[in-house]
């Protein structure tokens, strides 16, 4: 069509010139060469021309072709987009059906322990308590043990049975009446089967200790060390003599020192025991010579000491 359309504009162009030729006077070889010249000038002008569109049909065909690859993937990443739309969607549904669930099992499980007497008197026994009270904060927590308050480290970003909701850090040592006494006799003692009382205090936290009875009485329940220290005068004989002095837990022997001698002259014999005791809020201790030989006695001079102090309160009985 190119070529056609080129003939018929060099036919008219010839028309035209030879009209010319007419009007400036040239002559037909003249005005032909002229022609000539014209035509081959402007043929290789089209010729550029139609290169050039030629390579923008090309251009135009590439960006065509690129355009519809584009198009295809836009459409495939509306599908993807559509199908990962589709699934968030999905995931949030089940994430809400599980906090519902979560949700509904925290409430069943506070509505559960909301009668529990350890709860409702505010005593919590674990972390699982602590969260059906109301904490949610993860830390350091005082929790009700068997017989003592425990200190326990509560995550509550875990699920109750999870390993690690709750570790045991150890027994936090409460006392709600201390006791602590150190007392000391500056006198012999002779009697045998009767407390022996003191005269001397060197200290009485709690004022648990009687000095005047000699007996300690336990404020409150719990575990005790007491330890009795002395010294037994034992005179000169030929026959081995001895001294017996106990610990006494409501009129029930606990533990005994032992003192003895055999010598042609007079002796100064030591004794001690010690004893750790669970004991009863109102449980009273105190010791007594059990038995004792003529002529032996209990020494007094502050050689005779008995000290004893509440280690570790039971706090829930």
């Amino acid at each position: 069509m190119a070529s056609n359309l080129f003939t018929c504009s060099f036919f008219t162009f010839l028309i035209c010139a030879w009209n010319i030729y007419t009007v400036d006077g040239l002559s037909l070889e003249d005005r032909l060469q002229q022609l000539t010249d014209n035509y081959v000038e402007i043929k290789s002008i089209l010729q550029e021309k139609m290169i050039q569109l030629e390579m923008k049909d090309a251009r135009l065909e590439a960006l065509e072709l690129k355009m519809q690859q584009h198009y295809e993937i836009r459409e495939g990443l509306s599908v993807k987009v559509s199908e990962l739309e589709s699934k968030v969607q999905q995931q949030q549904r089940l994430l809400t059906a599980l906090q519902n669930k979560q949700s509904a099992a925290v409430s069943e499980y506070r509505s559960d322990v909301k009668n529990d007497s350890r709860i409702s008197n505010g005593m919590p026994t674990s972390c699982a308590d602590l969260y059906a009270m109301g904490h949610s904060l993860s830390g350091f927590y005082s929790v009700r043990g068997a017989s003592m308050v425990e200190s326990v480290y509560c995550d509550f970003t875990k699920q109750s049975s999870d390993p690690g909701f709750q570790q045991f850090i150890g027994s936090t040592e409460m006392k709600s009446s201390p006791a602590i006494f150190y007392v000391q006799r500056s006198s012999s003692f002779t009697q045998i089967n009767v407390p022996v009382p003191f005269q001397i205090e060197r200290l009485n936290v709690g004022k648990a200790m009687n000095l005047t009875s000699g007996k300690f009485t336990a404020p409150v329940t719990g575990n005790y060390f007491f330890s009795l220290s002395g010294t037994a005068y034992i005179p000169a004989t030929p026959t081995r003599l001895v001294f017996t002095i106990g610990l006494f837990l409501n009129d029930n022997s606990i533990a005994y020192g032992y003192a003895d001698e055999m010598s042609a002259d007079y002796q100064y014999e030591t004794f001690s025991l010690q004893s750790t005791l669970n004991l009863i809020k109102g449980d009273q201790v105190w010791v007594q010579i059990s038995s004792m030989e003529t002529g032996v006695y209990l020494y007094g001079g502050l050689f005779t000491h008995f000290n004893g102090w509440l280690l570790q309160e039971d706090i829930f009985q």
